[in-house]
């Protein structure tokens, strides 16, 4: 594997991850007859992991499309997925046979420490830099992002969800997105440039290196807005009135 890309092998892996997940979601779909538009969620979740991944393999290649890719893992991969499964499915997994893995993965207090260790994590100059240098450290840390996403999403949706008031859902949503709106905005008003492998690099579109970081920032921001509506929904309207099998 090499700075600017993926080996052939890689690429095997992401698709061999993306083939057993479908594999295994469609025997229980058809199974459980689940409805049609989950099942049009979730393969829409797995397509965006592999659009995701290909703006990972080069990381160098402009900040604002790695930013892109980084967040869809966690902010727009990691919701679909868990919407294309029915919320009285994802209530089972807190029983057992799951309880010995959903005991630690469903727990509140576990996956929004997960979260935001990784999303500050990934973002310091010494993690960030290191997967710009050798894209080898990218898809594991876009796997990072997609992993803390699932935990994290799942405490804001139907089923899934440990915490047992919409309001508590709804704030532990808002506190959990305030890092990426701090980094954002860090990024967005910075007036250097924060990473220095992008330095001396002549990003896509022509952008300098501080105006593709200033739009980095940009959609760092409107990354966090799907979780933030989700925790403003949940912290204002009313419980839901619909049927289990048309929540999110």
């Amino acid at each position: 594997m090499t700075s600017n890309g993926w080996p052939l092998a890689a690429w095997g892996g992401w698709f061999a991850l993306i083939g057993a997940m479908l594999l295994a979601y469609g025997l229980a779909a058809w199974r459980g007859r689940w409805a049609w538009w989950r099942v049009a969620v979730f393969i829409a979740g797995c397509l965006f992991t592999l659009v995701s991944a290909w703006g990972l393999h080069n990381p160098l290649a402009s900040m604002t499309s790695y930013t892109i890719a980084l967040m869809s893992m966690g902010q727009i991969v990691s919701p679909l997925l868990l919407v294309g499964i029915p919320p009285a499915v994802r209530a089972r997994w807190h029983a057992a046979p799951h309880a010995a893995w959903s005991v630690w993965l469903l727990n509140a207090w576990v996956a929004g420490a997960v979260f935001v260790i990784v999303t500050l994590g990934v973002n310091l100059p010494g993690v960030f830099n290191t997967a710009l240098a050798n894209a080898l450290f990218s898809g594991p840390i876009g796997l990072l992002l997609l992993i803390s996403g699932l935990m994290f999403w799942a405490q804001v949706l139907a089923g899934s969800t440990s915490l047992t008031q919409r309001w508590i859902a709804g704030l532990y949503g808002w506190l959990g997105s305030l890092p990426m709106m701090i980094i954002a905005a860090v990024w967005v008003w910075s007036a250097q440039v924060l990473y220095t492998p992008y330095l001396d690099v002549l990003c896509l579109w022509n952008l300098s290196p501080l105006d593709d970081q200033h739009y980095a920032g940009l959609v760092m921001f409107a990354a966090g807005l799907p979780l933030q509506l989700r925790a403003a929904w949940l912290l204002i309207m009313p419980a839901d009135t619909a049927p289990a099998a048309t929540r999110p």
